[in-house]
């Protein structure tokens, strides 16, 4: 397997035509019984602002064809995918996925990487038959679009169970705190799975304090928190306001474990908070030092051809791609109806972010990595399978 020092992306041809068939509703012809390969269309940020997610995604991608190939293919076939790059701007997302229903007449679609890309792409992809599934949007309502819709990653609110079932079950957490931004559309379905979780393991969320984005002090909900002595607050938003709660609730000497998402990002959240972040936990996709044997393998594989550890868009969209591969194999063929039937029966699939099973919406109910912040640093602290 060789070195790739850089990608290209191929410049998908006829967007204007696939703009004239946009209106087109009529089931996409079956692929004829003498293609040779099997066709995947992607859809990822291959220039723009998100590119570096593009590009990693796109390595991983690469590893899982060639591993796939070297087996001799599925169905006496080679895999080939075709790159579609959207640059991050939903309009392009959509003329890309008809493209690729309309004309190329792909099996199946990976991609798009951002939540806005999905919701113009899903629709596209759902009239015309053919499965997709979006690499990291998490929007709860991306699903909802069809039953050819799927997706690698969790929705936001799937991470209140894993926090929850994480602060019961290994923290042996009694009593739980919530602070959390009411503008987060997302924010209340993970508090209540959290509260649910958290029961199930014989603890109780004794209070729930909420706040708008413009929000910088946080001493009235903290002076509430205080009052209740819990084990464990969990804080649902990004890291900035994140860090600012945990500086103001150590002035009063609040000594919680504090429990995010994968809204944090850790380094941020240790610049701004210091010493208060120590000991946090939160939720991730994926790490590279989990030392579960097919995440060692997958990180082998990748570090062999890249001299880089993989992280969570590169080991999302390997999985994608194992279980297209897995969902071909189950339904002994390249027919995107059947493709998308298989998928949907997926139980217990073994990847490298955790064993996915599709729940009634296409979601997958799977593990999550659960890191934390170490003199300072991320660091593995177990993976949880639900």
């Amino acid at each position: 397997m060789f070195k790739r020092l850089f990608l290209t992306s191929l410049v998908l041809v006829s967007i204007l035509s696939a703009m004239v068939l946009s209106g087109c509703s009529e089931p996409v012809p079956t692929k004829s019984e003498g293609e040779d390969t099997i066709k995947i269309g992607l859809i990822l940020p291959m220039k723009g602002e998100l590119e570096v997610y593009g590009v990693l995604s796109k390595r991983a991608i690469d590893l899982a064809v060639d591993e796939i190939n070297a087996q001799g293919g599925l169905l006496g076939m080679k895999v080939e995918t075709i790159d579609g790059d959207d640059a991050s701007n939903p309009n392009v997302s959509s003329h890309i996925a008809n493209e690729y229903t309309q004309i190329r007449r792909v099996s199946a679609i990976v991609g798009p990487f951002t939540t806005q890309s999905a919701l113009t792409a899903a629709p596209v992809a759902n009239r015309d038959g053919v499965p997709l599934i979006t690499i990291r949007s998490s929007e709860a309502n991306i699903t909802a679009i069809g039953k050819y819709i799927f997706r690698a990653g969790y929705v936001d609110s799937y991470q209140g169970t894993m926090l929850g079932e994480f602060a019961g079950r290994e923290l042996k957490a009694k009593k739980a705190a919530v602070i959390f931004n009411t503008e987060d559309q997302d924010a209340q379905a993970l508090v209540d799975a959290f509260k649910k979780a958290v029961t199930a393991y014989g603890g109780k969320v004794e209070t729930v304090q909420s706040y708008g984005s413009d929000v910088t002090d946080f001493s009235a909900q903290l002076k509430e928190v205080a009052k209740v002595k819990p084990d464990v607050i969990l804080l649902n938003d990004y890291d900035d306001k994140s860090s600012l709660i945990m500086k103001q609730a150590a002035e009063l000497n609040i000594t919680a474990k504090y429990l995010g998402t994968d809204f944090w990002n850790a380094f941020s959240l240790v610049k701004e908070a210091g010493a208060a972040a120590e000991g946090s936990y939160y939720t991730a996709h994926f790490s590279a030092d989990d030392p579960n044997p097919k995440v060692q393998d997958f990180v082998e594989l990748y570090e062999g051809d890249y001299v880089a550890k993989p992280e969570l868009s590169s080991a999302l969209s390997y999985d994608a791609m194992h279980l297209l591969f897995e969902a071909i194999k189950r339904a002994d063929s390249t027919r995107p109806e059947k493709i998308a039937t298989a998928l949907a029966g997926i139980k217990n699939f073994e990847g490298v972010t955790g064993k996915f099973t599709f729940d009634e919406n296409r979601n997958p109910i799977k593990g999550s990595v659960i890191m934390t912040i170490k003199d300072g640093k991320p660091v593995f602290a177990k993976r949880m399978e639900p």
